[in-house]
């Protein structure tokens, strides 16, 4: 149960439940108790506007002028606001003859004598004139304006006119007790739907989540090999595209890390067979004949070195493809290095009858990491002596091409590389599938290929091979000539 409160599908559902009951209370707060008030202000104002209309008329012409038309239309004018604005409207207005003309919306007499009197006391005391006040006048709640208008004629006070304008306010209390249950039922029916809305966003929105985190669970048991389905919105699209992107990801690790496995515990495998195997030969055997000693102990010796260069490649490719191994950048003659290099390879010349030519144009400088460049054209060559053809020829060059770019190159004439199975040449324990009456000439770690790769592409220098079945392979990289600034042309050095 604490599993379901806490999960999101839950936590949606009650966030939009939630919203509603806020939702609905605040409107029924605003309705029940702010509704009168602005009632009240709403007929306090229409009252004021109706009183500053008719007192205009009234202040129009001379008290002299009044005759029975004007009177008839100042009546007119009345009726119509009062039924326009569900008003009652008594005006006392002076004629010429200083009489009272009393004219009414209705026909009933809404103020009684003493009401009249004391409101018209009242307004005569009043600066302004004006007076609004809460009354209960016919056993009906309302508000009353009154205003005094005062006139005069050749600098003479005459008798004001009253303006008495009665709104009803009764009513909206009837009305708002209708309106608030109608919305009551109203709130229960949308608090029903919205449950049963939020119930079906909360399981539109949280099934893929939860289909994401099971499938997820799955990688801690081993299960790589899934694809989740992608949901409607896009942040869950990139969640689940970013999911089975790792899933493959991780399957691809898993599977590099049981062929490395497998490859590793081969290769030491025999290796530390030979040197158990020679050490107990030299023990119970050949202890007593130097000979036979000297040749086992150099068998020992040659295989302790393949196991030292094997575990030297593989923690340099853990360090290269994990990004701990920096680059050291330095300026230096590749032309000159790899004279070096090639010297190495020398004793192959005598004892294996094969010819490894350098063709490398003087002055080469580039900007790198000298032992790991180093590192990737041994290993180039050392490859392709593997792989050498009938001839027994490996082919070095070193060359300028335009646009400040150098070319190195290693060739040989060996059996080639099917075009389909390039791809995959850089890949660790990677074997080409070639005849079977193909040997390699010297052993290998099955990684040489791998940390070229690591190395020229932490240089961001391009590199590939170019191979043709049954003509040879060449692997290359290129890379920008150092130039030192002195040697610019002039119109270089002027450039920011």
């Amino acid at each position: 149960m604490k599993e379901y409160f806490n999960s999101i599908r839950f936590r949606i559902w009650i966030t939009f439940v939630l919203f509603t009951l806020v939702t609905m209370g605040v409107l029924y707060f605003s309705q029940a108790m702010l509704t009168p008030i602005f009632y009240g202000r709403y007929k306090t104002t229409e009252c004021i506007n109706s009183a500053d209309r008719i007192e205009k008329l009234i202040t129009s012409g001379t008290w002299d002028q009044y005759n029975i038309k004007d009177v008839e239309y100042l009546k007119t004018i009345i009726k119509d606001m009062a039924t326009t604005h569900q008003f009652d409207i008594i005006i006392n207005l002076p004629d010429t003859n200083r009489n009272i003309i009393t004219l009414r919306s209705g026909d009933d007499e809404i103020l009684p004598s003493s009401v009249n009197k004391e409101i018209k006391n009242s307004l005569i005391n009043k600066d302004d004139g004006t007076i609004i006040s809460n009354v209960e006048l016919n056993n009906s709640e309302g508000i009353i304006f009154a205003r005094c208008v005062k006139q005069s004629y050749e600098n003479l006070l005459y008798i004001p006119a009253y303006i008495f304008i009665f709104s009803y306010t009764e009513p909206i209390g009837t009305t708002l007790s209708i309106i608030n249950s109608v919305s009551f039922i109203c709130a229960n029916v949308i608090l029903l739907f919205a449950c049963i809305i939020s119930i079906m966003i909360s399981s539109h929105v949280a099934n893929p989540l939860v289909k994401i985190s099971k499938n997820a669970n799955k990688l801690i048991t081993g299960e790589f090999n899934m694809i989740v389905r992608r949901g409607e919105y896009d942040e869950i699209k990139t969640l689940t595209e970013n999911l089975n992107t790792a899933s493959a990801e991780i399957s691809k690790t898993e599977n590099l890390r049981k062929d490395l496995m497998a490859n590793v515990s081969h290769d030491l495998k025999t290796p530390l067979t030979m040197i158990k195997a020679y050490a107990e030969m030299i023990r119970d055997l050949s202890g007593d004949n130097p000979e036979k000693r000297e040749k086992h102990l150099q068998v020992i010796i040659d295989e302790t070195d393949r196991l030292t260069l094997l575990v030297n490649d593989m923690l340099n490719l853990s360090k290269l493809e994990s990004g701990v191994a920096e680059i050291n950048w330095d300026i230096f003659d590749l032309s000159q290095l790899l004279k070096d290099i090639i010297s190495r390879f020398s004793l192959l010349d005598s004892t294996k009858d094969y010819k490894i030519t350098l063709e490398a144009e003087e002055g080469i400088e580039i900007n790198a990491d000298q032992q790991k460049l180093g590192q990737v054209v041994y290993n180039l060559v050392n490859n392709a002596i593997n792989y050498i053809g009938e001839d027994r020829q490996v082919n070095v060059r070193l060359f300028r091409k335009e646009k400040g770019m150098a070319r190195f190159e290693v060739s040989d004439h060996g059996l080639g590389i099917p075009a389909e199975q390039i791809p995959y040449i850089w890949e660790r324990y990677y074997k080409v599938d070639r005849s079977e009456n193909y040997k390699r000439v010297i052993k290998g770690t099955g990684l040489g290929l791998s940390i070229v790769k690591g190395v020229l592409t932490g240089h961001r220098f391009p590199f590939g091979c170019d191979s043709v079945v049954g003509s040879g392979s060449t692997f290359w990289f290129e890379f920008p000539i150092y130039i030192e600034p002195e040697r610019l042309p002039e119109k270089e050095l002027l450039k920011p």
